[in-house]
């Protein structure tokens, strides 16, 4: 019976850099949900690549290892996390968008509630990792000083530091992601629903609301 001989056709480099970014999307993702519940410091090599499906030696090879691959990590998910707020959208609802974007990325919110612990590589351990912190603070500068013209146009009083403002609005947007516990406490089963963090959110854009039209204390 005849066979074919033909030589079989070598991967093009398309196909290579296809394969390639699959893999890295696998090990990320799979990277998220480790990071998320372990912090850095408890998170396993091991149990990633098990969860991506991939050989081990891969994350060294995409990633130059746990941190690079904490740095690709991060990077993802802040850019998700931490939209620009557009100019012509009101604080309230921007503030209730946010509720909702810390709803749907809670691995993301989680990981960085480790990170505050201090479960972060060593400092020098992987130099993006310390120009990206570089890169949100500036971002969070931005939003500062966005804050600031929205002040000065009488979105807010003139007695609310705008720094503190987005600190606060950080804190109340991650509060039922951070302290489910606290929330069941509140509502009981109601904090279980799924439905609970759109309420939430309609609750928050309506307590922003109200500082437009709040008087400033002396």
């Amino acid at each position: 019976m005849a066979t074919d001989k033909r030589p079989r056709r070598a991967p093009q480099e398309a196909d290579r850099r296809r394969d390639s970014g699959r893999t890295r999307e696998r090990i990320i993702s799979a990277a998220v949900g480790e990071f998320s519940a372990h912090g850095f410091s408890g998170a396993r090599v091991t149990r990633i690549a098990r969860a991506a499906g991939v050989n081990a030696q891969l994350i060294s090879y995409h990633f130059d290892g746990k941190a690079g691959l904490y740095q690709a990590v991060l990077e993802r998910g802040t850019s998700a996390l931490d939209p620009l707020p557009a100019a012509d959208k009101p604080l309230s609802d921007i503030a209730a968008d946010y509720v909702r974007i810390t709803g749907r990325n809670a691995d993301i919110t989680r990981l960085l509630a480790w990170e505050g612990l201090g479960h972060t590589p060593e400092a020098g351990e992987h130099a993006g990792i310390e120009e990206h912190g570089q890169g949100r603070a500036d971002f969070m500068r931005r939003i500062v000083g966005q804050l600031r013209e929205r002040q000065a146009g009488g979105e807010f009083p003139d007695d609310l530091d705008p720094g503190h403002l987005l600190l606060a609005l950080y804190a109340m947007a991650s509060a039922p992601v951070l302290l489910p516990q606290v929330a069941r406490q509140i509502f009981g089963a109601d904090a279980d629903r799924a439905d609970f963090q759109e309420m939430f959110a309609q609750q928050v854009a309506r307590l922003v609301a109200h500082l437009a039209t709040g008087d400033a204390t002396p």
